[in-house]
């Protein structure tokens, strides 16, 4: 009996690597569909980001200055200042893609990179979440063209298509050895914090939920060593980026602001808020439509492995404040890796393949349709920055230019102009007081003596002082333009900056008016 059970006992682990040999030779052909469909979806998605010369993302000019200092070295006025702060996913990779194509294609590319770290990561997680290769994943680049993307917060995208790979990778290597695990799982882990701080966060948060139910069963078992070692090696991946951490959290300011509760509802609607809100409302109604109706009937079909990681994710977005230190829009971040990875974690299963065809059918054409009116809306941008560039092209060399703009210029719209006049620092080299340069999430800092202009003709009160006519604000003002050599007004509204003798038009549009400085002319007066 017992030399029975040994030869079939042999017999089954001379079979197994056959077995596993002909399932691999069988998932090819639905690996291959699967990767061909994604590609060509992520083709799709690229259009607008590649027919386009900028982008219209509010912070995305301010990034490209940025990267075209950290590419050359700097200028006159601003020096890169490397530490390890965890934001560099673009600081790092657009100035290194910028040495062997032009910068605006290389900025471009780090944003399709973006999408295709996404996709492939929900793609792939799915994979290793259910066992077997699906098409359903490719609903992520519905998500794609999503608030966050928009407003710019591109590290933490990059960050999160990042995390979303490391927790697939995380997944294939659980029967590895132990040393290969730690390795890539650190080397994940580090990728993710030099990406984004918030990104670092999902990936920490995924990977506890990933070990929450085998380690409950570890633990129901009594399998105490088990349990250690499960642990441990989930920790020690976390162990360098958090000593890191702990060191950048000292230099962070700012603090912890939350809104109100309602707005967690409409945070969770701006994943898909892009250009037509009706059309935009109708896309998330058949979103939730869509998962209420296979929940309802059972046929969601969630990942067990996945759903503890769900429940974390969600628990941590209604936590979230909507300012958390130095970063804005926190939970907005969050509701981006709720949505990709609730897609990541299903497998519906439908009642027909009649059925699974129109809703494929349905889906495709909805995915298209969101994707040409984003393409509409980039396209009408660019015509508006073509001419907005001639105007910063008009600049002087290496010119202090001062920005003027309101309070409500600070918000979301179509075609942001609000942190244009950065460019001039990539295309004329110049000073330009609103480039990001917080030292706890960018690696520039301004030259001596230069930093004391940053806080010398605020934004605000110079578009007081000149469009809104305010005696006393130019009073102010007058004394500190000495150091000016333009001043670029910018709103998302058309506005009007009245005549005046210290301005000399170069550019004059109805969102974005460059004007030079004449220094012997008085605007003090009324």
């Amino acid at each position: 009996m017992a030399t029975r059970s040994k030869a079939a006992k042999d017999f089954s682990q001379r079979k197994a690597p056959q077995i596993t040999s002909r399932m691999a030779k069988n998932d090819r052909p639905a690996a291959n569909r699967v990767c061909a469909a994604g590609l060509l979806v992520l083709v799709l998605a690229s259009i607008p980001v590649l027919s386009t010369r900028l982008p219209p993302l509010i912070d995305y000019p301010n990034h490209l200055a940025r990267f075209s200092l950290l590419a050359t070295g700097g200028n006159s006025f601003y020096a890169p200042q490397w530490t390890p702060l965890p934001n560099l996913a673009g600081d790092l990779l657009v100035p290194l893609f910028a040495q062997i194509i032009p910068l605006e294609l290389a900025g471009k590319l780090f944003l399709v990179l973006i999408f295709a770290l996404i996709l492939g990561g929900a793609i792939w997680l799915n994979r290793r979440a259910t066992g077997h290769w699906h098409l359903w994943p490719l609903l992520s680049a519905a998500l794609l063209y999503n608030r966050s993307f928009l407003w710019g917060f591109t590290n933490y995208l990059f960050g999160f298509g990042a995390a979303l790979c490391g927790a697939a990778l995380w997944l294939q290597l659980e029967a590895a050895r132990t040393w290969l695990r730690l390795l890539v799982s650190s080397l994940i882990a580090l990728i993710c914090y030099f990406s984004h701080i918030a990104a670092f966060g999902v990936y920490a948060l995924i990977i506890v939920g990933l070990e929450a139910a085998p380690a409950f069963g570890e633990l129901r078992a009594r399998a105490g060593v088990a349990l250690w070692h499960r642990a441990a090696i989930g920790a020690t991946q976390f162990l360098i980026p958090a000593v890191l951490m702990i060191t950048w959290w000292q230099s962070a300011t700012g603090g912890v602001s939350y809104g109100r509760i309602w707005r967690k509802a409409d945070t969770l609607f701006s994943v898909f808020d892009n250009y037509s809100r009706p059309f935009d409302i109708g896309c998330f109604a058949l979103f939730l439509l869509l998962f209420a109706g296979l929940a309802w009937y059972r046929r969601l079909n969630l990942s067990h492995r996945l759903i503890p990681a769900l429940a974390i994710v969600l628990g941590a977005y209604l936590l979230f404040p909507t300012q958390l230190m130095s970063g804005s829009g926190a939970d907005h971040r969050m509701a981006v890796a709720l949505f990709v990875l609730l897609i990541a974690a299903a497998a519906p299963r439908f009642t027909s393949r009649r059925f699974a065809k129109v809703l494929t059918i349905t889906i495709v054409i909805v995915l298209t349709a969101r994707f040409a009116v984003i393409e509409a809306t980039w396209l009408r941008a660019d015509r508006f920055y073509s001419s907005d560039l001639v105007g910063i092209d008009a600049l002087p060399r290496e010119s202090k230019v001062a920005v003027a703009f309101p309070p409500e210029a600070v918000n979301f719209s179509a075609i942001p102009v609000l942190h244009l006049p950065t460019l001039a620092i990539a295309r004329r080299d110049a000073f330009v007081p609103t480039l990001f340069t917080y030292p706890a999430q960018q690696p520039i800092t301004i030259r001596q003596p230069y930093n004391h202009l940053v806080d010398a003709a605020p934004p605000m009160l110079l578009w007081s002082a000149f469009v809104s006519a305010d005696a006393q604000a130019r009073q102010r003002i007058w004394p500190a333009l000495a150091a000016w050599d333009a001043v670029i007004f910018v709103d998302r509204q058309p506005f009007q900056v009245p005549a005046q003798p210290c301005l000399q038009p170069l550019a004059v549009q109805p969102n974005f008016q460059v004007f030079l400085l004449l220094k012997d002319r008085n605007c003090s007066a009324d």
